[in-house]
């Protein structure tokens, strides 16, 4: 698990799941995303940050892959991310 502090002091944590993906759980009562034309998550950005998209690398919170998606849950968001090969 990893701890990201953002700006306003809010504290988000990074768990890696057992399918490979990220849960990043938080504070999200303020947040925006957006959608593509097929109605998926293309980017997530809660109040004070961090900003995550698409194509994010997620080593930047010290894990490993490339977002490829997202599926909000009761917790915050599960990230999908690209399989290391």
């Amino acid at each position: 698990m990893q701890e990201y502090k953002n700006r306003y002091g809010d504290v988000f944590t990074f768990t890696e799941l057992e399918n490979g993906n990220i849960q990043w759980s938080g504070n999200f009562e303020y947040h925006r995303f957006g959608y593509n034309d097929d109605n998926q998550i293309t980017m997530v950005d809660p109040s004070g940050g961090p900003y995550i998209t698409l194509n994010s690398d997620m080593k930047l919170f010290g894990l490993k892959g490339k977002v490829i998606g997202f599926n909000q849950n009761e917790d915050g968001y599960e990230v999908l991310v690209q399989k290391e090969i």
